[in-house]
């Protein structure tokens, strides 16, 4: 390897496996095997661009329940083609060779279909893949179906199911909303999953929590206690798996084990993304880079702590970290920019701990900015004392984080 370039082969054009390309290329022959058409993975083609392109439009429109939904669909398929396409011709501008083939791993020896491809290391970045449930529909199915819909029942009280369920009401749909939870979101912060169910159920969404799926189909859910919802659909928002066929001779129980570094128990085998447990775009694209920088020699950690989540609502829901620590809750409604803008509703909940912010949860406008922000604070252990030196524009959302940590400061 001292006088031969490093020869390095990823397998999943996702965000993990693009991202880490594109650090590697300058230092590697890259060779990257999508067994996809289209380049980008789950969150370009099925996730996160898709819904966030049909959310955006229902966010700026104030004639949502007039829109088309196939109108959507054109502008979120467009969205998927220019982005798919952007990427295709960024990788080849860095010299990184694409391999469209069903790629996997025999004897540490990689393959793509018939051919085999020698690799000094290699990266899994395989992401998830669907189980499907006869006709039942799933959210990444919206955006590749022309059928229209006056009741939609959906299935998950995750980020997916919120989105979505949503959208569906911002155009003027029928929508009921089922989880086994009490609360939605329960499992990240109480005062936020009390407010979010709320406003989901005031806005008009029917909620059945706390209850448990004995049967799904095409257009019919029956619940434990024998109560049947029908719809003109139903859509399923959880259940994805990790892809492992190809790889189980890496050591995985649900998920592919890696150590900090991102190493798999096989030498020079490394793996990122949601093949490895991680949910978001934006932690695979992390991983990815870390995974690569480690691969070119480096030793860097895979820091999971502080990584911020959004739902892509209006108001925006987000979190990050914990908020098992010391607690203040700020009503944005106090900010000049909300006067100003005339919203109705929000908070920013902060935390801390041995003088440390550990987590906060929002339900504001600009969520994913207060909290990306307050995300830099938990990730670089800035202390509670120091973050005096913050200024924020006046008048605006972020705001709302001095605020909120004046009150933690006054209160300690």
């Amino acid at each position: 390897m001292k006088n031969n370039i490093m020869k390095v082969v990823i397998i999943g054009a996702g965000p993990a496996g693009v991202y880490s390309a594109l650090t590697l290329s300058k230092h590697a022959k890259v060779t990257l095997i999508e067994r996809e058409e289209k380049l980008g993975g789950t969150c370009v083609l099925y996730g996160c661009i898709p819904t966030k392109s049909i959310l955006s439009q229902l966010i700026i429109s104030r004639q949502a329940s007039n829109m088309s939904l196939n109108t959507l669909r054109e502008y979120a398929l467009t969205s998927i083609n220019t982005i798919s396409k952007s990427l295709e011709h960024l990788l080849n501008s860095h010299g990184i060779e694409v391999i469209h083939a069903n790629g996997f791993l025999r004897s540490s020896m990689v393959h793509a279909s018939n051919t085999s491809l020698a690799a000094d290391k290699v990266l899994v970045s395989t992401g998830t893949r669907r189980e499907r449930l006869g006709k039942v529909k799933f959210t990444e199915d919206l955006a590749y179906t022309n059928e229209d819909y006056n009741k939609v029942v959906i299935v998950g009280g995750d980020a997916g199911g919120i989105e979505l369920g949503w959208m569906m009401k911002k155009l003027g749909k029928e929508v009921h909303l089922i989880d086994k939870n009490d609360l939605l979101l329960q499992n990240i912060d109480r005062t936020l999953s009390e407010i979010v169910t709320n406003f989901l159920s005031q806005i008009g969404i029917k909620l059945y929590l706390g209850k448990k799926v004995s049967k799904i189909d095409e257009t019919s859910v029956t619940l434990e206690d024998n109560q049947k919802i029908s719809g003109d659909a139903v859509f399923v928002t959880f259940g994805r798996k990790p892809n492992i066929e190809g790889f189980e001779e890496i050591p995985h129980e649900k998920y592919i084990y890696v150590d900090e570094y991102l190493r798999t128990q096989i030498p020079n085998i490394y793996a990122a993304g949601d093949i490895i447990g991680t949910f978001t775009a934006h932690e695979a694209i992390y991983a990815g880079i870390i995974a690569a920088k480690n691969m070119l020699g480096e030793k860097r950690e895979f820091i999971v702590e502080g990584i911020p989540k959004v739902i892509y609502i209006y108001p925006q829901i987000a979190y990050v970290g914990t908020t098992n620590g010391n607690c203040v809750t700020f009503n944005t409604l106090n900010l000049t920019r909300t006067i100003v803008e005339r919203e109705s509703e929000g908070f920013l909940k902060i935390c801390e701990r041995d003088n440390r912010v550990i987590g906060a949860v929002a339900f504001m406008p600009y969520a994913e900015d207060v909290i990306s922000l307050i995300s830099v604070l938990i990730r670089y252990q800035i202390s509670l004392k120091d973050t005096i030196d913050l200024v924020m524009p006046h008048p605006s959302y972020l705001e709302a984080i001095t605020e909120a940590l004046n009150m933690l400061q006054s209160k300690g």
